[in-house]
């Protein structure tokens, strides 16, 4: 009897231990689902990360791993009415040349700017503009987000669209980082747009839209060329504020060079940890990939306390932690030794166009291998 009830207890026991097992959850499904449903909302996608992400080396933006992966997607997954627009892009990039001219991309200025890289936005790359000063920038679209801080002292600013009559902006209010302007209605076709401050505030960026503000695949630059996870986290509420704004259904990240400059593999898996549990918990619970980077050149690795390969263990690590999916260019690029050659640029740090479509390549095929 007593032996019956213990089996019969077991059993019980058992049962209960695998009906409160949460079942293995793909990582990407939040993705997969925004793509599916691309026609009634927008799949968004967050690129963040250092200057792999932004593509210093890439000779043109449109030249960059995350452009050419962009322009994949839409044509794998096709919207009909939605074109697509270039996305979020900063006010100002944080790349630099011989190889990465493009930067500044604005077409002509006014005044007094200057590149401001303390404002949580999304890649702190915001550009304080005093009183009177001026910068235009080109797009094309049907429609553009212009994001913008509100702070104590911070003053209005205007917009004029090819030229027309300027609209007042008032950034008086709460202060707030990721505060959006919404200009629609516009006809499909190049355009410029000019703002102004009236009083100093700090103008972050444009979301440009073509035919895609409430469908399609769309895209949000996040990346700044030297940033660590410090870069995100030193004011993490600030920066996931932002994130909501922008509210993503998948968030590519790509860090760890620059952090290894600086921590043990073991603190960086830590921090690598602790801050894509941050990226996974915002609102539209995103999916996350990472992306671990290549072998370093000397110029850095002589700098690491321990072997790249155990940064790349640690990245790894956190990333199954996390929930998030996984790739490594390490898998697939030689170590970047070779200045100017291969796929290499002339600094012999980041990937040239070549390496850009090569990068391109290994992400495409990491989220069709995850497709449902």
């Amino acid at each position: 009897m007593v032996a019956g009830l213990l089996v019969a207890l077991v059993a019980t026991v058992a049962t209960g231990c695998a009906s409160t097992k949460p079942a293995e959850r793909e990582p990407l499904a939040a993705w997969n689902a925004a793509v599916a449903d691309r026609s009634d909302a927008p799949a968004k996608w967050v690129a963040l990360g250092d200057s792999i992400t932004e593509g210093q080396g890439a000779s043109a933006r449109s030249t960059r791993w995350m452009d050419l992966t962009l322009d994949q997607l839409r044509t794998r997954h096709a919207t009909s009415g939605a074109r697509g627009g270039a996305g979020y892009l900063p006010a100002q990039f944080a790349v630099y040349a011989p190889d990465s001219t493009w930067g500044d991309w604005a077409t002509s200025k006014t005044g007094s700017s200057q590149y401001d890289v303390t404002v949580p936005d999304l890649g702190y790359r915001a550009v304080a503009m005093q009183g009177g000063a001026s910068r235009t920038y080109p797009f094309t679209g049907t429609g553009i987000d212009i994001w913008w801080t509100r702070y104590d002292g911070s003053g209005d600013f205007t917009y004029s669209i090819d030229g027309g009559a300027p609209t007042t902006v008032s950034t008086t209010g709460k202060a707030s980082t990721g505060t959006v302007t919404k200009v629609d209605g516009l006809r499909r076709g190049e355009h410029a747009i000019t703002v102004t401050a009236v009083n100093p505030f700090s103008l972050q960026g444009f979301t440009v839209y073509d035919g895609d503000r409430d469908k399609g695949i769309q895209l949000y630059d996040s990346a700044h060329s030297g940033a660590t996870i410090a870069t995100f986290t030193e004011d993490q509420a600030g920066f996931l504020r932002a994130m909501r704004r922008a509210g993503p259904n998948l968030i590519t990240i790509t860090l760890g060079g620059n952090d290894s400059q600086h921590v043990t593999p073991a603190e960086l898996g830590r921090q690598y940890q602790a801050f894509l549990e941050a990226l996974a918990a915002l609102p539209t619970k995103p999916s996350l990939l990472v992306i671990g980077e290549f072998t370093p050149a000397p110029a850095m690795t002589n700098n690491m306390s321990s072997p790249w390969s155990s940064y790349l263990s640690a990245t790894k690590k956190a990333a199954a932690a996390a929930g998030a999916a996984y790739v490594s260019m390490d898998d697939t690029f030689p170590k970047a030794t070779y200045s100017g050659t291969g796929i290499y640029s002339t600094d012999g740090l980041h990937p040239n166009d070549k390496g850009q479509r090569r990068i391109a390549k290994l992400v495409l095929s990491t989220l069709a291998a995850h497709e449902d």
